[in-house]
């Protein structure tokens, strides 16, 4: 128990000596205050640094204030509100209650909290006057330094002294302990991204390179099904689709776009829908006929909706033409119509010297065979 209570006095003891000290120190301070008015002397205002530290004292204090009334068991809820805001210079000061204290206590945070940010762009001026202060005995460094404010025109004259400037920047770094380089803060320069455009993009690969990827001689290709499988993938633009149609899944909305645009993506989607690749899109950006089936059966579909008229048949009338036999009167006529319309002369011999040929007949061949039979014996 005794231990106890001479450590507790001994703690007790250094505590006070510390406080005596401190008070001895603040009566310093006061008294070269009283000996100096114009020190003061704050109709300017007064700098970020005092600010901050005045603040600071402010808050602790508040905070002490604050914890004395809730041992006490005061409510928080007793202030007295100020009628001028704060940003009035005659505003009233705070009242003692504990909501006002706890109102100071907000003002002087916020106040520390726009103070670090003023702090954080004043760092440069700030570092600077702290290295002026530190170095002020050193003429020719000041005289010399790179960080002045405004142009010197002795900066212009070399003294040869800049090496040993340097080396005396060295020992100075070296000094502290680290040494690291610390290259001199000339200006502060804000930080600017470089833009991604200036970068030279890859070009698209060629679409005759493209092709090669669905080669049938290639074994190690993997068969796709269905249409526009593989060509879809080997064109930008068909790329360029895919990603607009994933945003509006995933998204649940549609692009906005020019009729123009929006008939060009129905038309380029119906192309891919039929096996086209979208690879090459013509001179002047004109439309281009798909592959696949649009390209085989282009005519059909061009006219499948064209109505029977007298001489002109729907879309299907080629087919039906072709699926069934004509009468050999109705080929005969065909024949006709076809040599007048080539101008073709027609022979009458058996090699005429017209271009169109006489079909031979059974009996032409038979009357031709013993015609040489005869010639042979007569030899």
């Amino acid at each position: 128990m005794t231990e106890a209570v001479s450590n507790d006095a001994t703690e007790l003891q250094a505590l006070l000596q510390t406080m005596t000290s401190s008070i001895t120190a603040s009566r310093a301070s006061l008294k070269s205050f009283m000996e100096d008015p114009q020190s003061l002397d704050f109709a300017d205002g007064i700098s970020l640094l005092s600010l901050k530290h005045n603040v600071l004292i402010s808050y602790l204090r508040t905070l002490a204030l604050l914890s004395a009334r809730r041992a006490l068991g005061h409510s928080l809820e007793d202030r007295k509100q100020p009628t001028l805001p704060f940003s009035d210079v005659d505003r009233d000061v705070r009242g003692d209650e504990a909501g006002d204290l706890v109102d100071s206590m907000i003002e002087g945070r916020v106040i520390l909290e726009k103070a670090d940010a003023l702090e954080g762009r004043m760092r440069y001026q700030i570092e600077k006057l702290l290295k002026t202060a530190e170095q002020a005995a050193d003429a020719d460094l000041v005289t010399n330094d790179p960080l002045a404010f405004k142009p010197n025109p002795q900066n212009l004259v070399d003294n040869g002294d800049d090496d040993g400037s340097d080396q005396d920047d060295d020992k100075s770094r070296n000094a502290n302990g680290d040494a690291i380089y610390r290259p001199p803060h000339l200006a502060p320069v804000p930080y600017i991204e470089k833009s991604s455009k200036g970068r030279r993009e890859r070009p698209p690969i060629p679409s005759a390179l493209a092709t090669l990827q669905q080669d049938p001689s290639r074994p190690h290709v993997e068969s796709s099904t269905g249409l526009g499988g593989m060509p879809s993938l080997a064109s930008g633009r068909a790329k360029h689709l895919k990603r607009i149609t994933e945003y509006e899944e995933e998204n649940f909305t549609r692009l906005m776009m020019k009729k123009t645009d929006a008939k060009r993506r129905a038309r380029d989607e119906e192309d891919l829908a039929l096996g086209g690749d979208l690879a090459d899109n013509g001179p002047g950006n004109r439309r281009r006929r798909a592959g696949g089936l649009e390209d085989e059966f282009g005519d059909i579909f061009r006219s499948v909706h064209r109505v029977n008229q007298p001489g002109q048949g729907d879309g299907y009338d080629e087919l039906r033409k072709k699926g069934k036999k004509q009468d050999i009167l109705s080929r005969s006529r065909d024949d006709v119509v076809g040599r007048k319309r080539d101008n073709v002369p027609e022979s009458d011999g058996e090699e005429g010297g017209g271009r169109y040929m006489r079909k031979r007949t059974r009996f032409d061949l038979e009357a031709k065979s013993a015609k040489k039979k005869l010639l042979k014996r007569k030899k």
